[in-house]
């Protein structure tokens, strides 16, 4: 376990670019087994960060994050909320079987089982004063029986990964989008597709394709919803 916190520690501190750290983060979770994660911070100099200005990270299917965001779960899921307040490791299968979910909770958990996000544990990340991150880690692809170690390990993990995440960005800043990367970034967060967007800025589908991937590597995400969600958290485009 030591060694697993310590190896992740030593390689992060070695990356110098907050898409590269996003993208060795992910992998190194799913060496250990979790293919899905989700990290968002919550509060900024003691005040609450609206959701779509939270944003950091989230690998959970694309389906699941459109609903999440669609039915305004950020406001009512109980997983988020008792992670606040707990501060430590939570299981989501133990926040499932509450009998005293509302109606809204017991939706979100079924969409949730839609799409296979059902094992899995979230935490409370404290950093610079009045900072409070969240990350839920887990799998789409296995039952996960965690045990006390491999929690606080994870836990360790997400502390080093919001750290260092937030030296980074602090000293880079957001990574500019070029005009045209930016119009296309501002069709993707519409939901168009490549060749609507081909039609709509009257350019080819290589080039368009190529602006995509572009988007993709500047903002360090991996999905279309992802880099949307991303632009807006950095203010290059609208909510």
């Amino acid at each position: 376990m030591r060694s697993n916190i310590d190896s992740f520690i030593e390689a992060t501190l070695g990356i110098n670019d907050v898409g590269r750290l996003k993208r060795y983060f992910e992998s190194f979770l799913a060496d250990l087994g979790y293919n899905i994660v989700n990290y968002h911070v919550l509060v900024e100099g003691f005040k609450s960060v609206p959701l779509h200005k939270g944003f950091r990270l989230s690998t959970f299917p694309e389906g699941y994050i459109r609903y999440f965001i669609d039915h305004k779960c950020f406001e009512f899921d109980p997983i988020m909320d008792e992670a606040r307040r707990r501060g430590g490791p939570i299981l989501w299968s133990d926040i499932a079987a509450r009998p005293n979910l509302t109606a809204e909770q017991r939706a979100m958990f079924a969409a949730a089982r839609e799409h296979k996000v059902t094992t899995g544990a979230a935490f409370s990340i404290y950093g610079r004063p009045g900072e409070v991150a969240y990350f839920c880690v887990g799998s789409t692809e296995r039952e996960v029986d965690f045990t006390r170690a491999q929690l606080l390990e994870l836990q360790a993990i997400c502390q080093q990964m919001h750290l260092r995440y937030t030296e980074l960005s602090g000293v880079d800043g957001r990574r500019k989008l070029s005009r045209r990367e930016t119009e296309v970034l501002e069709l993707i967060a519409q939901g168009k597709s490549n060749p609507v967007i081909s039609a709509t800025l009257g350019v080819s589908p290589n080039t368009v394709d190529t602006l995509v991937r572009r988007c993709f590597d500047k903002l360090g995400v991996t999905s279309r919803v992802e880099a949307a969600l991303a632009g807006v958290a950095m203010g290059i485009i609208l909510p």
